[in-house]
């Protein structure tokens, strides 16, 4: 699809889906506030007169009162409210397959998070939606509930943080989270349509015909409908967290979004209940504030050591070995290539602002091998042999690592322990940089706008610290943090060159994300330089 087209579709998509979704949440939350606010009137002469209103807005007054189905007849004009939460959940559905289901998955998959292929995310992602409503509604449909409804609100809560953990460590961090919004949604549609207007249907068809009503019929609907307005401020912070990498990007993510999805509904209580239940009120109101604060000092990550440069700086090259020939010193180079049928780089669909050439395709910088079977991005580094030296000749300049077409550039990097990392965001849109490491502090970044530049040290050595961008979750670079100068990354020639080893016996690796490593024993004498070369096979 042409991307300016699809830029439109998911602009009007979303568009379409603020516009409907106020509408709905509107009426919902307005009308759980006139259920609360209604008093009963003992001098109304209204057959079925439950309560009523007065209020004053745009220049007059409004006198609403609710009357109770049977004693009262149908009305000649009746305004059902219904198409808002139709159009909202099939908006929604647009946008989820848009954003989500296109180009493969781009947005939906995550490796650092699971290793499941599209189609199995994608089965999941429908049960997430189909699956679930089955379940809830037989919860609430069963005898059970209409006995014991703590238990189904027990139950409905256990189903909810399982599956908030399950697709929080299946999916990618922002599709979990939509995902787990898209599931809330679903169900407060589903409650309309199957549920709450059915029930009103008969209600009205049986008021009409002048037969007794059903009041079952109205306490059930009325049942589902507050069940949607305590999902409403969950959901709505599912879609406002997608703008925020700190939560979904959260290595706790999933424990993020139970939190904040009870301090929700804990705000809806207090809402509910401030009027005819004060004390009731001010509790979960303190219970949400409480939550909320836990959760801004619980999601916090570590950054330690990690120290960030808000000054712009120059642009410089990676430093990952001493680039003068120090004398009685030997040296090691070569190439890495790869023989048989190169494996398909992934193909992605990216959003407009990340590709500069609207008419190339991209693909995942994964595997680069050039038309002469060199390997780019593959790390030669000694393993073995340099027994117990420490090696203080930190280079001064910083390794950039630049976010250039939604991807990482390069994608494998090697440093040195206590050298600067530079992170540079060359786009016009927004990224973030979150780190995953088991040696050195992590950190969660947010780098919004072109040329923002953050700089971290890492102080200890560790095969690999993965980046990552949270919003873009195919973006990833493997950053080698070595204690030693020696190791180099091959350019796009599969070139590597490894210069000032001291005399001896080493063990050289080669490593690739994809090919896997290969290893080889070697002997440097001085002043002599070693060709050595690599190669993978498929």
């Amino acid at each position: 699809m042409d991307h300016e087209l699809f830029e439109w579709l998911l602009l009007l998509g979303r568009w379409l889906h603020i516009v409907v979704g106020i509408a709905w949440i509107g009426n919902s939350l307005f009308f759980m506030w006139l259920d609360r606010t209604f008093e009963f009137n003992a001098e109304s002469k209204t057959p079925g007169h439950i309560g009523d209103l007065w209020m004053v807005h745009g220049g007059g007054f409004y006198k609403v009162e609710k009357l109770q189905m049977g004693p009262t007849k149908v009305p000649a004009h009746l305004h059902w409210f219904k198409w808002e939460s139709y159009w909202t959940w099939m908006s929604g559905i647009f946008l989820l397959g848009m954003i989500f289901y296109a180009g493969n998955g781009t947005f939906l998959l995550d490796s650092s998070v699971s290793s499941i292929t599209f189609m199995q995310a994608l089965g999941l992602s429908f049960a997430s939606l189909l699956v679930s409503w089955f379940f809830y509604d037989f919860l609430w449909e069963s005898k059970l509930t209409k006995t014991q409804p703590i238990l189904g609100h027990i139950l409905t809560l256990a189903w909810f943080g399982g599956m908030v953990y399950f697709l929080c460590h299946t999916l990618s961090g922002r599709a979990a989270y939509i995902h787990i919004g898209g599931m809330l949604g679903t169900w407060m549609t589903a409650n309309v349509f199957l549920r709450i207007i059915p029930r009103q249907v008969l209600m009205v068809e049986a008021s009409k015909r002048g037969e007794p009503v059903n009041q079952e019929w109205g306490k059930n609907a009325k049942n589902r409908s507050t069940h949607n307005t305590y999902f409403t401020l969950p959901v709505i912070f599912i879609m406002l967290s997608n703008h925020f990498p700190s939560t979904y990007g959260n290595k706790y993510n999933w424990i993020i979004l139970l939190l904040m999805s009870a301090a929700g509904a804990a705000i809806r209580e207090f809402f509910v209940t401030r009027i005819k239940n004060p004390p009731r009120s001010k509790v979960f109101g303190a219970i949400a504030v409480a939550i909320i604060l836990f959760v801004i000092f619980f999601s916090r990550e570590n950054t330690g050591s990690a120290k960030v440069a808000t000054q712009n700086h120059h642009e410089s090259e990676a430093i990952t070995s001493p680039t003068a020939t120090i004398s009685g010193t030997g040296s090691i180079y070569g190439i890495v290539g790869f023989s048989g049928t190169i494996p398909q780089s992934e193909k992605l669909l990216l959003p407009l602002v990340c590709t500069p050439d609207k008419k190339a395709d991209t693909y995942a910088n994964k595997i680069i091998i050039n038309k002469d079977g060199m390997i780019k991005n593959a790390l030669v580094r000694i393993i073995d042999g340099l027994g117990k030296q420490v090696f203080t000749d930190i280079p001064s300049q910083p390794v950039v690592i630049d976010q250039k077409s939604c991807q990482y550039e390069p994608r494998v990097v090697g440093v040195r322990v206590e050298q600067k990392v530079e992170f540079l965001n060359s786009d016009d849109t927004f990224h973030n940089v979150r780190s995953l490491s088991k040696n050195n502090e992590n950190f969660n970044e947010a780098m919004p706008a072109k040329n923002d530049r953050i700089t971290k040290v890492f102080n200890k050595p560790e095969i690999f610290v993965q980046s990552k961008c949270s919003v873009h979750p195919w973006m990833s670079a493997s950053i080698a943090v070595m204690d030693h100068p020696y190791f180099s990354v091959t350019n796009e020639a599969g070139f590597y060159e490894i210069k000032n080893i001291p005399p001896g016996n080493y063990m050289v690796e080669v490593w690739h994300e994809v090919f896997g490593t290969h290893k080889t024993r070697i002997g440097i004498k001085a002043n002599q330089s070693d060709k050595i070369d690599f190669g993978f096979k498929r």
